[in-house]
């Protein structure tokens, strides 16, 4: 069932179309638009109408964003991203930068609120949970702040033997900070309050520091955990590198930390490092990793019967992260090229869309390290560049084209055949592969046709030919 273009006929059914009520059921399951998770909607800068939700989504789903280049670095780093409503979050080297958003673009500002400093090398993982910030280096240090006033609040140097390659906070529910290292262990820290600090502003202050509760020899090296930010916490998923005979993926309980039970000791396969994890309901959370899948799990199941959905990616690379709406979108990053994809948890295990994230330098290639997004932004971090795309522009729409069953935008067919062939034409261009004789040629006649379809083509063709043979006299 689709809608007639009927808003063109008089200002009473525009106004009609126009009308909230109209678009409230399409709006509410539309891919990466809808508002079902409250933290999610917490962290869009302008939240969108029921109308423009369905806009955005089917571009989205067309992959119709403009780029824009927000930073760029000359060195290469490893950066995370942590996203808010007025803020965005990003590590570089051993500093951590606080970027206003504009809320009607989406884009930030280069001048940052709040530079943290406090590691001697670099950031491995932070998060900002409730006001507190904490991170984990290279140089084996736990460090904290507030976030709000970017107050630097403790610092535990060398609490573990190696790089804190994982770090996560359950401070709102319990009050611990959990990290995870390269030397094999897993510590719980709890941030008492009895210590007194001395601020050189405000003279004596008590103020949160950690003091070690537990610690859990995993036999592996930790590469990304997470707390459980439902039902009051208590839980904490820990990904590892999968080697020497020890499963990739463990279920901490912080109440009995010492014995943590494995997941899918046979569906993650041997070396299949867990390299991000997400919590995604009450009882399941997401995870990543180098055997290119992404997988959801539900903890109220035991063993390989826990892994309920699995995602491949179709170019079999590495997925380095992921993000989450809390309902039915999923988008990961890859360990090449900038790439990006957008799934879908209604669908089959086929992505919806793929973004490529442009290098600051051409012709350079780099993995999509951490990823954020909210209604109408995607943000993706690459080795010596921060991008943004953004989804929220109304070039090319259309309202007969708007499906009231989904909630999405139906593209014609000439928009199909466009978006396939940009597709094919990206593929070809940073996915050279050694084809036969017959499928190259098949690529330069799909190549033939993708010519027809950008209008800048004859244009351009057309200018080169008045500079080399001029404008015609006009006979007289």
């Amino acid at each position: 069932m689709y809608f007639v273009n009927f808003p063109q006929v008089c200002s009473r059914f525009r106004e009609l179309a126009y009308a909230e009520c109209l678009w409230l059921t399409p709006a509410r399951d539309c891919l990466a638009t809808n508002s079902r998770d409250a933290s999610f909607v917490a962290r869009s800068a302008a939240p969108l109408s029921s109308r423009d939700a369905v806009r955005v989504s089917g571009n989205w789903r067309r992959a119709q964003y403009e780029e824009t280049k927000l930073l760029v670095q000359n060195t290469r780093f490893m950066p995370r991203l942590q996203l808010e409503r007025d803020l965005l979050w990003v590590s570089w080297g051993n500093r951590i930068w606080a970027h206003p958003r504009n809320p009607e673009d989406g884009t930030i500002a280069r001048a940052t609120t709040r530079a943290l400093k406090g590691h001697t090398d670099d950031v491995s993982r932070f998060v900002v949970k409730d006001g507190l910030l904490v991170s984990g280096g290279r140089d084996a240090t736990l460090l904290g702040w507030n976030s709000d006033t970017g107050e630097f609040l403790f610092a535990k140097r060398y609490c573990h033997g190696g790089e804190v390659s994982a770090v996560d906070a359950d401070a709102p529910h319990s009050g611990v900070v959990v990290t995870g290292s390269r030397d094999r262990t897993v510590k719980i820290w709890s941030l008492s309050a009895d210590r007194d600090c001395v601020n050189n502003n405000s003279g004596s202050s008590s103020v949160p520091f950690p003091e070690l509760a537990s610690t859990v020899d995993l036999g592996d090296r930790v590469w990304s955990l997470a707390c459980d930010p439902f039902c009051g916490g208590g839980r904490v998923a820990v990904g590892s590198a999968g080697l020497g005979g020890v499963p990739a993926l463990h279920l901490m309980d912080l109440s009995r930390p010492l014995e943590p039970p494995a997941l899918g000791e046979t569906v993650l396969k041997k070396g299949a490092g867990v390299l991000d994890l997400q919590w995604h309901g009450r009882d399941t959370f997401l995870s990543c990793g180098y055997d290119t899948f992404a997988r959801l799990w539900d903890v109220r199941c035991a063993g390989d019967s826990a892994c309920v959905r699995s995602w491949e990616e179709p170019f079999d690379e590495s997925v380095y992260c992921l993000a989450t709406d809390g309902h039915v979108t999923m988008v990961t990053g890859t360990a090449r090229h900038g790439l990006a994809r957008l799934w879908d948890f209604r669908q089959s295990s086929q992505p919806v869309a793929m973004y490529y994230a442009r290098h600051a330098h051409h012709g350079q290639s780099s993995p999509v390290y951490s990823v954020a997004f909210d209604q109408s932004n995607l943000y993706l971090a690459l080795d010596q560049c921060l991008n943004l795309l953004s989804f929220d522009d109304q070039a090319g729409w259309d309202m007969s084209q708007a499906n009231s069953t989904y909630g999405c935008i139906t593209p014609t067919a000439a928009e199909e055949q466009q978006h396939q062939c940009h597709e094919i034409y990206s593929h070809h261009r940073y996915h050279p592969r050694n084809y036969n004789q017959q499928n190259w040629r098949q690529q330069q006649q799909q190549l033939q046709d993708l010519q027809q379809y950008q209008p800048s083509s004859h244009y351009h063709q057309h200018g080169n030919y008045k500079r080399r043979h001029g404008r015609r006299s006009r006979r007289v």
